[in-house]
């Protein structure tokens, strides 16, 4: 590993390091369920028309695309399957209509659903989109003048899209770039990128590749007279610098005589990007060729690291240079050792510090090139695929997974029985944020044809928790439950069990229950199933029922006459249920509150077991009382009295008299403290 002497750190570069160490480790802390590997799914085929696979993409919420190329006859022609809840679509053609074949499919695919395919036909280029929850493909000519080829297309999750290719120019070819935002037609820049127009750029092994980040900027690299150059681009601006992958470098002691192959990749911030790339070197007469990482910071190549292991002391050269990162620049660099056949890789754990080469063939090397690729979900969850062919020249595909710390054991992804593999014409890996990662190559399946086949990392999901119910009793015998949602990008059910027993699969976040429950105490659970049946069971919750209003009885005492105080007496309760003989009773949630309306237009009281009150006019009233229960069930108790009227005349009229007095003096004494009273109550409400 070489690197230049400027290894200055900004102090936004030092937090994203810091922050992403912290990331890993929380995540390493985590510890979630183990994923599941399942091998030999197709996506496509068998077909005798099938050529070649240009590239599988999938974004951070699961959903994605693979682009391949069919010849039924007159010429390649371009198709895709979506990946939709981690199913994949029959296939769907994007370049119907154009004359002859089609080349150079890449696809690349945004959250929601958004996809878009470049590809190169008669000279010129072509951009098919398909907008989330559209019918179909919208096809737009990029390119019109013919000459042009070697399109690559990069959607970022914010809906940004630059596609670059090579057209005809002054000094050969020009590397031109498109832009499209939120699903728009894309929009040709006037000049091309060249850093020297006078110089044959993007031609050969110097075809261009872009990257959009997060921030909506992309990084556009190419070969140009010799060298790869960098360039930044927003929107259809780019900078007016150039970056030269040649600037400063030098390997074991020998600076490089040319580059080319570039490959790019971002993270979600746009300052900071890789660039990997065959370098050339003149060793002793010989060509040589190494692969290259370069730090791509702001507008500069700031350092490099080498992902081989192949000094130029061995003989032997590499190439093949591939690299996956996340957002925050975890990920995965590889080579090859073109004499070997062995693939090595750089895990890089942060943006400051990249790792030494670490082997990955691990079983037996391969006896012919391998065509590895790599995919990166998160930062503990990334892989690199490779093709192994054996001494009798029988083909495989391995995988190994890296958990970031290290990489686990080998194994095969391919199944046997479809036949061999045949990864020279196609093979890709990607991955999304829930750490789902799939492998897509062709496969010659025995008396059939070509297929493409898949093996896939699928993670279980995660992150399900039961709600608590709103209130502490239900009064309906048919509640609802509900449910946190899991973490589960590629389609997920939950199966809903009540007291021991399922009663519902269904791929909402609740259910109402449609079968009556007895009242009382309920428990329940919910477990999230995915579509290769892993499952994930919540913590069981509980719920309670009291579906029965609570009642009252009440006794009204004392002189029915007006000013004279009354006594009410009440008994409140919540029976539970009429159950069987012999069974236990439910418990009920319990009487929350007695309210009392005298039917006389006086203030409503709230009581416990009972109230005094004198009315103070002759008549006829309806004493109202209101039992409520926990659980918000009602019942209305209701009473009539008659208040008569006083006698008049003689004696015993004076002292009726002298009574009614003395009772209205206590009425009023009765009211005035019922007033006091119920001023405290408020101040206190």
């Amino acid at each position: 590993m070489h690197a230049v002497p400027d290894r200055t750190v900004s102090r936004r570069a030092l937090l994203a390091a810091v922050a992403a160490v912290a990331l890993i480790a929380t995540l390493l802390a985590a510890a979630p369920a183990r994923a599941g590997l399942y091998t030999g799914e197709l996506i496509f085929g068998p077909h005798g028309g099938l050529r070649t696979i240009g590239n599988l993409d999938i974004t951070s919420d699961g959903t994605g695309a693979i682009v391949y190329t069919v010849d039924e006859g007159g010429g390649p022609q371009v198709y895709v399957s979506r990946l939709v809840d981690g199913a994949w679509s029959g296939p769907e053609r994007v370049d119907a209509g154009l004359p002859g074949g089609s080349s150079n499919p890449h696809v690349s695919t945004s959250p929601g659903g958004r996809v878009v395919v470049s590809y190169a036909n008669g000279g010129n280029i072509y951009a098919a989109s398909r907008a989330p929850g559209a019918g179909g493909w919208t096809v737009q000519a990029v390119w019109g003048s013919g000459g042009a080829s070697e399109p690559w297309v990069d959607l970022g999750v914010n809906g940004k899209a630059y596609l670059v290719f090579a057209a005809p120019g002054a000094g050969g070819h020009d590397v031109r770039i498109a832009y499209s935002k939120n699903s728009a037609p894309f929009e040709l820049l006037g000049a091309p990128l060249d850093a020297n127009p006078a110089a044959d750029a993007g031609a050969g092994d110097g075809r261009p590749r872009v990257g959009s980040a997060a921030s909506g900027a992309a990084i556009v690299a190419w070969g140009e007279s010799g060298t790869v150059v960098a360039r930044r681009v927003v929107g259809l601006r780019p900078s007016v610098a150039h970056a030269n992958a040649a600037d400063g470098f030098t390997l074991e002691g020998l600076p490089p005589v040319g580059f080319d192959q570039p490959e790019v990749a971002v993270q979600d911030d746009d300052a900071f990007a890789g660039v990997t790339t065959r370098a050339h070197f003149d060793v002793n007469g010989s060509r040589t060729t190494r692969a290259v990482y370069h730090r791509f910071r702001g507008s500069r190549f700031e350092w490099r690291a080498v992902p081989d292991a192949a000094p130029f002391g061995s003989g032997r050269s590499s190439s093949g240079a591939r690299m996956s990162n996340t957002g925050v620049g975890q990920g995965l660099v590889i080579a090859t050792d073109d004499v070997t056949n062995l693939t090595t890789a750089i895990p890089m754990k942060a943006d400051l510090a990249p790792t030494a080469p670490v082997q990955v063939d691990s079983l037996a090397a391969s006896t012919a090139p391998t065509f590895p690729v790599t995919g990166t979900a998160t930062p503990l969850k990334m892989m690199v695929a490779w093709q192994y062919t054996g001494p009798d020249g029988a083909t495989d595909v391995r995988g190994r997974f890296y958990n970031g710390r290290e990489f686990e054991a080998e194994q095969v992804l391919s199944r046997p029985e479809l036949g061999p593999t045949a990864a020279g014409r196609g093979i890709s890996a990607a991955g999304d944020d829930d750490g789902d990662i799939a492998v897509a190559w062709i496969q010659d399946v025995p008396g059939q044809g070509p297929a493409i086949v898949s093996a896939v990392i699928d993670q279980p999901p995660t992150r399900l928790r039961a709600r608590a119910q709103r209130v502490a009793w239900e009064r309906t015998a048919t509640p609802t439950l509900a449910w946190t949602p899991a973490r589960e990008s590629w389609g997920v059910s939950y199966k809903v069990v009540v007291d021991g027993v399922e009663v519902v699969t269904t791929p909402r976040s609740s259910f109402r229950l449609r079968t009556p429950v007895a009242d009382g105490l309920h428990s329940w659970s919910v477990t999230a199933v995915d579509r290769r049946g892993q499952t994930l069971t919540a913590p069981a919750g509980t719920f309670r029922v009291d579906t029965v209003a609570p009642t009252a009885r009440a006794r009204l005492t004392g002189a029915k006459r007006p000013g004279s105080s009354l006594r009410l007496t009440l008994r409140p309760s919540d029976p539970p249920p009429p159950v069987a003989a012999g069974a236990a009773p439910a418990k009920t949630s319990g009487v929350a509150s007695v309210i009392v309306d005298w039917g006389d237009r006086s203030r409503r009281e709230r009581v416990k077991r009972g109230a005094r009150h004198a009315y103070a006019r002759a008549g006829r009233y309806t004493i109202r009382i209101t039992v409520a229960d926990k659980a918000g069930n009602k019942a209305v108790v209701r009473q009539v009295v008659k208040i008569a009227a006083p006698r008049r005349g003689g004696r015993g009229d004076a002292r009726a008299r002298a009574a009614d007095a003395a009772a209205a003096r206590l009425a009023r004494t009765v009211g005035a403290r019922a007033a006091v009273s119920a001023a405290g109550a408020a101040a206190v409400r």
